[in-house]
């Protein structure tokens, strides 16, 4: 049985059991023979303060202190009445270890200097000559009781320690665990958005151009349906594929169907084909930027030229601008009115796509448009950029 088992058995037992075993002990030692020769035998005055001695012992983790004076006003009463044998200092030893093992080493090494010292003042006024020879094993059991309480105390500070250390790991991970949930679910809800968002508002467009147009204009009605045909394809295409990748927890956090400013150009003549006449003009290669920024980019536009179908007049203009460092893009719509306004999830899980790759972002009403801003890094870098927003649209 290792220490650490016999420290938790013990432990089990309840702390009135553990004192009366002590004080039990304790008692029994001082009524051991007289061994060393001093003396005559013990008194009824010694029985009757071994006794105390004894009762002590049964408070002292409560009050320590109390007992530590009464131990050394007893034992110092036990050697006056010659009545003290080679083990009757172990109450005494018992009330030191006690204070020791709560206290720190100062006050606990100031403690035993006393009474030590007391004890050997009165050996001195007993003995007399003989005082070196009776001092010295006093003090030394003395160090060694402080030395003892010293030693549990250190290793009681270290298990707590060890199972505090333990508590807040485990609520490290809950935390941990719990943070992991709530980014999972908001990147759920952004790429679900990305996902429906801009092929829905397609479909509602062009349904409402097929249902007016269906009687005199079969042509445009039928492109139209032909549009919401498409739209809806893509979109079930990328639910596919996002459900695909939420199903594989090893897959990489965007979806299969994420694409960069590579496919800018598809992505403007969907809008166009849906009715929105972007103005369009990318300068610079993006051949450097980094596949998360490729991708974050490419839904800032997405989410941008989606508020400009649905909100605008149907005009947008959209500039990209790729430097050695940085990418910058702007999307702007001149304002209407409007019957309702959007959620504004849209643009918030924009926002945080940017805060991702250590992007900024504003957006808000500039000159009688609706202006979507960002400057993304080419490459992720270390610091990270105060990203700010405006009002939504």
């Amino acid at each position: 049985m290792n220490q650490a088992t016999e420290a938790s058995l013990l432990a089990r037992v309840p702390a009135p059991v553990r004192e009366t075993l002590v004080a039990l002990f304790a008692g029994l030692a001082f009524f051991a023979p007289i061994t060393d020769g001093v003396g005559e035998g013990r008194t009824p005055l010694g029985y009757v303060l071994v006794g105390v001695f004894t009762a002590l012992l049964l408070v002292r983790t409560r009050f320590p202190w109390v007992v530590l004076a009464g131990a050394v006003a007893l034992q110092c009463a036990l050697v006056l009445t010659f009545t003290t044998t080679p083990v009757s200092t172990l109450g005494l030893l018992i009330a030191v270890y006690t204070v020791s093992a709560r206290n720190p080493w100062r006050i606990a090494i100031s403690m035993g200097v006393v009474v030590a010292a007391a004890l050997v003042t009165v050996l001195g006024v007993i003995i007399g000559t003989l005082i070196v020879q009776y001092s010295i094993p006093v003090t030394v059991q003395v160090a060694l009781a402080v030395a003892l309480g010293q030693t549990a105390r250190i290793r009681a500070a270290y298990i707590a320690e060890i199972t505090d250390r333990a508590l807040r790991a485990e609520a490290t991970r809950e935390a941990e665990a719990r943070r992991r949930v709530a980014e999972d679910r908001l990147r759920i809800a952004r790429d679900l958005h990305d996902a429906v968002a801009h092929q829905i508002t397609v479909i509602s467009l062009n349904a409402g151009v097929a249902s007016s147009a269906i009687a005199d204009r079969p042509d445009a009605a039928r492109e139209a349906l032909q549009t919401i045909r498409e739209s809806s394809r893509l979109v079930l295409r990328e639910i596919g594929d996002m459900l695909a990748t939420l199903r594989s927890p090893e897959e990489t956090p965007e979806t299969p169907s994420a694409r960069g400013l590579t496919a800018v150009t598809d992505l403007v003549e969907q809008f166009e084909r849906s009715g929105l006449a972007v103005t369009y003009e990318m300068s610079g290669d993006p051949t450097p930027i980094s596949t998360a920024v490729d991708i974050v980019a490419y839904r800032v536009i997405q989410e941008g030229l989606t508020n400009a179908l649905r909100h605008g007049p149907g005009t947008a203009d959209l500039d990209v601008e790729i430097g050695p460092r940085s990418v910058s893009i702007r999307v702007s719509n001149p304002l209407v009115a409007r019957s309702h306004a959007g959620t504004g999830h849209g643009l918030v899980g924009m926002a945080e796509r940017v805060a991702s790759v250590r992007g900024a972002v504003e957006y808000g009403v500039t000159e009688g448009c609706f202006v979507v801003s960002a400057t993304l890094p080419v490459t992720e870098p270390e610091a990270k950029p105060e990203a700010r927003t405006g009002a939504e649209e």
